[in-house]
């Protein structure tokens, strides 16, 4: 399996991912809560609506996150679908056009994994070495 590296978000990010804008009132299943996905997305409970910044609707919620039609991001280099795929894809917590480092200060992504060799990733530090903490998140992308 080959993957490349789309997007990385500290466990604090990938925590309030998880975590409901209100606290559910009494009666209020967490299935119905709403939560802000890493990247600016909404998901509207379990079953109901994902969407973007513009309020457009571009997948679904799931128990363990959504299904969403991958975005391109020109700015940062992210592409969207893969060429032949249209079908909604698994990400976690994630929004459909997640690209980048989120809340990780110091660290870049120097090699996403998408040119040769594909699949190799390396981050880097401005500052020391390399520190992953427990919790953090990384969004790969299967490309084979």
């Amino acid at each position: 399996m080959v993957t490349n590296l789309r997007a990385f978000a500290s466990p604090m990010e990938v925590q309030f991912a998880q975590i409901p804008e209100t606290s559910p009132g009494f009666g209020t299943p967490y299935v119905w809560a709403t939560t802000d996905l890493i990247g600016g997305d909404v998901k509207y409970g379990v079953g109901g609506p994902v969407t973007d910044r513009g309020s457009e609707v571009v997948g679904k919620g799931t128990y363990d996150g959504v299904l969403v039609h991958i975005r391109a991001q020109p700015e940062s280099g992210c592409r969207g679908e893969l060429e032949g795929s249209h079908d909604a894809q698994a990400l976690w917590v994630f929004s459909a056009d997640s690209c980048g480092v989120y809340a990780v200060s110091g660290i870049r992504i120097e090699r996403a994994g998408r040119d040769a060799p594909a699949g190799e990733i390396t981050l880097s530090a401005e500052n020391g070495n390399v520190n992953i903490r427990s919790g953090s998140g990384m969004l790969l992308r299967v490309v084979r």
